[in-house]
């Protein structure tokens, strides 16, 4: 997977009005990324955050994590060894250079560790078979950051009314992550279960947490 920078304004051609909560769609006319979603998702102001993430969540956003995210097994060395070279390899920032890398990402292991005696539940997956945790899920209700918007190339901060919309869209997308993939998850019992999940996470820093943000879930038995 290969996620270049912002998409440039001289390159936004088509506008399309959608039909429900004031959103629009600009067409891209440069789509070079091998098959990537860059139909930009803008809205109106005044436009329902809400709304506009149920149009698009199962149409766009599930495919864009599960269709170009980098299995962990791999990111999580690359991002060790060096975060700016695996984020130009592997990631996508949506400003200018400086600003965090963002990561679509697969994760398949074993779950080592689980907190789930808080509204910010996780749980701690080895990916490698050492033991040892190279990830940690969000399992909600409290998700937090920004990487469910961030790490979408057909979002932009200047295609909504201001920052304060900007927020409301990371929450809602966060909100819509946990509805769908993650409230029905049990809470008991998860150490020692298989998980599979498909979602995004933010690198501010070589340091950083693998903090993954869930769009899709699967656990096995007990």
């Amino acid at each position: 997977m290969r996620f270049r920078g912002s998409v440039p304004s001289l390159f936004l051609a088509l506008l399309v009005v959608g039909s429900a909560g004031g959103c629009k769609l600009v067409k891209n006319s440069a789509d070079a990324d091998g098959g990537q979603d860059t139909e930009m998702v803008s809205s109106r102001p005044g436009g329902n955050m809400n709304v506009l993430v149920d149009e698009i969540w199962d149409a766009k956003v599930v495919p864009q994590l599960r269709d170009h995210g980098t299995d962990m097994a791999t990111l999580a060395p690359a991002i060790a060894s060096d975060l700016q070279a695996a984020g130009e390899a592997h990631g996508y920032r949506p400003s200018s250079e400086g600003s965090p890398w963002n990561f679509a990402t697969s994760v398949k292991g074993r779950i080592v560790a689980a907190k789930t005696d808080t509204r910010a539940a996780t749980a701690d997956v080895d990916v490698d078979g050492d033991g040892k945790a190279d990830a940690i899920l969000q399992l909600g209700p409290l998700i937090r950051g920004t990487a469910m918007r961030d790490v979408l190339p057909f979002i932009d901060f200047t295609s909504f009314t201001d920052q304060i919309e900007f927020a409301h869209l990371s929450r809602a997308l966060n909100t819509k992550a946990y509805e769908t993939a993650l409230k029905d998850l049990p809470r008991e019992n998860l150490v020692g279960r298989d998980i599979e999940a498909f979602g995004a996470f933010t690198m501010r820093g070589q340091g950083d947490k693998l903090l993954v943000t869930p769009v899709q879930v699967t656990l096995s038995a007990q």
